[in-house]
């Protein structure tokens, strides 16, 4: 409960900067401060996780199916992505295009994944 009570003040640091400051400097010092404390969230999540597979080894093969679907996902939004219309854009080339393309193609293909997902619950719900 302290420590959740201690990241919200440090949150709330930043916020109160940028609201009450008319000044450039405490906006962007109150930037920096906000980049770093998502950064060390951050951390903090990526450390709790890799805790929890060091108590419990069993759920590793699951974190592993998990990153290797999303590394698959990826691999297939790019492969799908197209960059040919760069041309239509100021200031863009191709290899821009085709990230946006392939960030694009895998929140597609997350978002029907998820539907299926639901659909299919709902209705295996249904059947029973």
């Amino acid at each position: 409960m302290g420590a959740a009570v201690l990241a919200g003040l440090a949150g709330a640091i930043p916020t109160l900067g940028i609201w009450f400051s008319g000044s450039d400097s405490m906006v962007t010092s109150a930037v920096v401060l906000t980049v770093v404390l998502v950064l060390v969230a951050a951390l903090l999540a990526v450390a709790s996780s890799v805790n929890g597979m060091l108590i419990n080894p069993t759920g590793l093969r699951s974190a592993a199916i998990g990153v290797g679907s999303l590394l698959g996902i990826f691999v297939l939004s790019y492969v799908l992505a197209d960059g040919s219309d760069f041309a239509m854009y100021e200031n863009v080339d191709e290899s821009t295009t085709k990230w946006v393309s392939t960030g694009l193609n895998a929140f597609y293909i997350c978002f029907i994944l998820a539907v299926g997902a639901v659909l299919y619950s709902s209705l295996s719900r249904i059947r029973k």
